[in-house]
């Protein structure tokens, strides 16, 4: 009885993601709408949302088919093949956009913005090996309808490189949340007590983003620590793929909509030029790496 209610529990973890995506996307159609109505062209923010935002699609559809669909080990690998290119897209793209918002507010210093933009190839590269060493020729044994110590042992391995991915995007996002913090301080320090609202919401919304991310990430790793045999492992994981989706989202439109209401009000600093803290379809720091 415990062992069949763990597997139900496991089920309802699987597929309630899909359910947290509908709605999310729901909400913010109207968002994306407006957000390629005003874009002139595409960049690199715009593909890394899209990534963001449709990727976990695929897998929830895949995860969805091995959870509720007939069992079999061809499944199992598409499924954790699918997965495994999902969930490094997804990653890459958020705390790419993540990197953005964070360049955006050190637009005038070019050694945070070299360091920021280190700290995130490093957290690529290293989310890039973990993933390709993830997806193994080994892999079949982890598919295998009977358990074995070797194939216990491989699933261990899978799952400890998994986690290697979201122990690279935590510390990422723990850097994002210290110079974030560190920009606040020195700012205030210097006199710059008056400071324009995207400003303002670049802070608030970097450190808000930041954190719950760093949160989400925290997560996966405690969840990907617990043994395999318990069946328990990553059980969040697909969770955390939609969340990652859905935060990465409301990063580009909220900062849109913090630069549309800047705009209409025109209430830049002077201190804050104009032309390097327009939104992505202009010039924001965003697009010098299309």
């Amino acid at each position: 009885m415990v062992l069949l209610h763990t597997q139900q529990t496991i089920k309802y973890f699987r597929v309630a993601p899909a359910a947290v995506w509908a709605y999310d996307y729901c909400l913010t159609f109207e968002h994306e709408v407006r957000l390629f109505s005003s874009m002139s062209r595409w960049n690199i923010a715009s593909i890394m949302f899209i990534l963001t935002r449709y990727a976990p699609i695929a897998w929830l559809v895949s995860d969805i088919y091995v959870t509720l669909g007939p069992q079999s080990v061809e499944t199992c690998l598409a499924t954790y093949r699918t997965a495994g290119s999902a969930l490094v897209l997804i990653m890459l793209a958020t705390e790419g956009l993540l990197l953005m918002r964070t360049l955006a507010l050190w637009y005038d210093n070019d050694k945070v913005k070299r360091f920021l933009l280190s700290s995130y190839l490093l957290v690529a590269i290293s989310m890039l090996t973990c993933d390709i060493m993830a997806v193994s020729p080994n892999l079949k044994s982890v598919c295998a309808p009977t358990s074995t110590e070797s194939s216990v042992d491989e699933a261990t391995r899978v799952e400890h490189l998994i986690m290697g991915m979201f122990v690279s995007a935590a510390l990422f996002e723990l850097t994002v949340v210290i110079v974030t913090t560190y920009h606040s301080l020195t700012s205030r320090a210097t006199g710059l007590r008056t400071v324009s609202g995207l400003v303002l919401n670049l802070w608030k919304g970097s450190l808000l983003y930041a954190l719950s991310l760093f949160a989400i990430s925290i997560a996966n790793i405690v969840s990907f620590s617990l043994p395999v045999s318990g069946g328990q492992s990553g059980i969040i994981d697909v969770f955390q793929g939609v969340l990652h989706g859905v935060m990465a989202s409301r990063i580009l439109f909220d900062l849109r909509d913090a630069d549309g209401r800047e705009d209409s009000h025109s209430r830049l600093s002077s201190h804050v030029p104009p032309s390097n803290l327009q939104f992505a379809s202009r010039n924001i720091p965003m697009t010098s790496f299309a």
